[in-house]
């Protein structure tokens, strides 16, 4: 409203000069020097109000607002009966407004987001969009990551070793009969644990070296990037044991992580996705690029989420959904279907699906995915919890991933469940 009142005080400022109307009868020359006066005036106050705006928020949205509010506002008032600018004025003037106090409940009150920071070797580099599964740390790589949420350290200066094939390594065993190759997110990649304490290398360590254990799991993946990666003969060029097993660690956000998820298309533009044809059959993957439509709105959405703090606020990605819950699981389910069967084809060896304990999936729709995928034939492994005090199962009573506790104790209860199925 400050600026809508500059706009007041321009356009009566231009009554008091008495150039509201230019006569008919005055002098061409006397006409232009008023016009022009006119023009300089409505150029003063843009700018006045572009640079009122800038000097208030540093965000282009809010700037934008107020802006051409105080151009309207002032067009209000120098044409009096042109109502239609004041209702212009007024609604882009209550938008700054709201963008305003967004930014400030950003800046000042909203929950903290989780920040990563790493530091090693090389110093960068290490992390690259991927066209195969999207992003991908990139080795060899000696990293020492550390997580913050607000004033909180959630862990700090963490080891992670990434082998040329972006694995995290576990110690070689030039004796193990076996492979165990270790697929999924950051519940498989060990987020915040250093390489021992990730449950790939609990379980080569449980199992008495009895497995070569790999790990190709990374944080955000997902199924889409497991079917991917057991497609490149390179990634697995280095296992000397043909025979083994397969797990891929399962939670509940990989359900969204494996249809198209807006968010993150817009983040990772390579990220591959599935969906069902109408006549039931997997298609993918897919990249958001591959459909017009998907193109489109990334574009849109990744630009409003850029530019208005009220827009990152109040819209929730999960709106720009294609697919239900139960689409999305039975899209999930194939797609570890299709992994296991390509699995298979290279190795010796069981794919099976271990769902984590804390799969933070609602539990109707974790017995329908569980069933789904028992009845595609894909083999689940279900784990109790972590006995005695929930909080020791997690990394940071703040972050919810595993603790090098929980890996030990699911580490031990998988390989007595393996042994009975391989």
């Amino acid at each position: 409203m400050v600026v809508l009142s500059l706009g007041m005080v321009f356009g009566l400022t231009v009554d008091h000069l008495g150039i509201q109307k230019v006569p008919e009868t005055l002098p061409v020359k006397t006409k232009r020097i008023r016009l022009l006066m006119v023009f300089g005036l409505i150029l003063i106050s843009t700018a006045f109000g572009l640079a009122f705006s800038g000097m208030i928020t540093s965000n282009l949205c809010v700037a934008t607002n107020i802006g051409l509010g105080t151009i309207a506002g002032f067009a209000a008032f120098r044409y009096r009966r042109l109502r239609f600018f004041l209702a212009i004025s007024s609604a882009l003037l209550f938008l700054g407004i709201l963008e305003m106090a967004a930014q400030f409940y950003e800046s000042n009150l909203a929950p903290a987001s989780k920040i990563y920071s790493y530091r090693g070797e090389p110093s960068v580099g290490w992390m690259a969009e991927h066209g195969l599964v999207g992003y991908a740390f990139q080795g060899p790589a000696r990293l020492w990551a550390t997580a913050t949420l607000g004033d909180e350290i959630l862990f700090d200066s963490v080891f992670y070793s990434i082998d040329p094939l972006s694995r995290r390594k576990c110690a070689p065993s030039v004796e193990s009969p076996e492979h165990a190759l270790f697929f999924g997110g950051s519940f498989a990649f060990g987020e915040g644990l250093s390489n021992q304490q990730m449950i790939a290398c609990q379980f080569q360590t449980t199992s008495e070296m009895g497995y070569q254990s790999y790990n190709y799991g990374m944080m955000g993946w997902g199924p889409s990037q497991t079917y991917a990666q057991l497609g490149v003969d390179e990634l697995f060029s280095d296992i000397r044991q043909r025979s083994g097993i397969a797990v891929f660690s399962f939670i509940g956000d990989h359900i969204y992580r494996t249809t198209w998820n807006i968010s993150t298309a817009a983040e990772f533009p390579e990220y591959p996705f599935f969906q069902l044809s109408e006549s039931g059959d997997l298609v993918g993957p897919l990249k958001a690029r591959d459909r017009r439509s998907l193109r489109f709105a990334t574009a849109v959405y990744k630009f409003l989420r850029g530019y208005s703090p009220m827009f990152r606020i109040l819209v929730d990605p999960s709106m720009f959904r294609i697919e239900s819950d139960e689409e999305a699981v039975m899209v999930t389910a194939r797609v570890l279907q299709a992994a296991r069967h390509r699995y298979q084809n290279r190795f010796d060896g069981e794919f099976v699906v271990l769902l984590w304990p804390r799969s933070r999936l609602d539990p109707d729709l974790e017995e329908f995915f569980v069933q789904h995928l028992i009845t595609l034939g894909v083999p689940v492994i279900r784990v109790p919890e972590l006995p005695g005090d929930p909080l020791d199962a997690q990394l940071h009573p703040k972050d919810g991933h595993p603790s090098a506790k929980e890996i030990t104790w699911i580490a031990s209860l998988l390989l007595d469940e393996v042994r009975s199925i391989h």
